[in-house]
């Protein structure tokens, strides 16, 4: 493990489960763009973007990457933070959704499959979308924005064979680290899909957290941190009933899974 992971302290355990009332909240959002076809609900508009990080600030929230709120925790500050995640690693992210963020003083997460910089969601069915290259990934790493990995070709890691997981999670932190100077502490499982050999795997390679996006309650902790959907229906009254419900939320959640 990291040596993030050697520290203790505030909410964070040394097993790394958490319990319900010390699950942070953690929003998750893939593209942040006006597009004509979305069937998988992948897109906020800019206009809704701008509208859901001013409802945030209003509301004494500081939005952050993960890693950032995972440090907090473990010192015991993490009240009023708020962790912002962007799945898959798309160009609009980079060109509509960072100078949103900059503008409040925030922080955020994205997550970046490394065998894809420079293609698309071929794996999606639905409209093609570009992915940011290598060159801006950097660019957003420059920008303060933390970088974590999504795999390396985003396929369901549940039932993965040992070789496919050591490919997609320990690979694709190398590549990544190289790719930006910087330690990857992150992980993010494709599609949500993890079991106990897969979050074995994330740990093994030296991740400090992993993203997810339901786990059963006795598993959440850095391995399987829990986030809820934030998309375009997402106005002022719906960013407020989720963020009230949030714990009761990822518990009825976490009981399906």
């Amino acid at each position: 493990m990291s040596s993030y992971g050697a520290r203790r302290a505030g909410s964070v355990p040394r097993s790394g489960l958490l319990q319900l009332r010390h699950i942070p909240m953690i929003l998750m959002y893939h593209g942040v763009a006006e597009v004509t076809e979305d069937p998988n609900k992948l897109c906020v508009t800019p206009g809704r973007f701008a509208e859901q990080m001013a409802w945030l600030e209003r509301h004494g929230l500081q939005g952050v990457g993960v890693g950032s709120l995972i440090d907090a925790m473990r010192d015991g500050r993490q009240r009023g933070l708020v962790g912002i995640t962007f799945d898959d690693g798309y160009v609009n992210v980079l060109e509509a959704a960072l100078p949103e963020l900059q503008s409040h003083g925030f922080g955020a997460t994205a997550y970046i499959i490394s065998g894809r910089l420079g293609g698309t969601n071929d794996w999606d069915e639905g409209p093609s979308w570009p992915l940011m290259s290598a060159d801006e990934v950097g660019k957003l790493a420059a920008a303060g924005i933390e970088i974590g990995s999504h795999s390396a070709t985003h396929i369901r890691l549940a039932g993965a064979s040992a070789g496919q997981l050591a490919a997609e999670v320990g690979a694709s932190r190398t590549a990544l680290a190289a790719l930006v100077g910087a330690e990857i502490r992150g992980f993010c499982y494709p599609c949500g899909s993890m079991d106990a050999t897969a979050r074995r795997a994330v740990r093994d390679a030296g991740y400090d957290y992993a993203c997810a996006v339901e786990a059963p309650v006795a598993d959440v902790g850095l391995m399987a941190l829990p986030r809820i959907y934030i998309g375009q229906q997402d106005g002022a009254a719906r960013m407020a009933v989720k963020r009230r419900m949030y714990r009761s939320y990822i518990a009825h959640r976490g009981r399906r899974a």
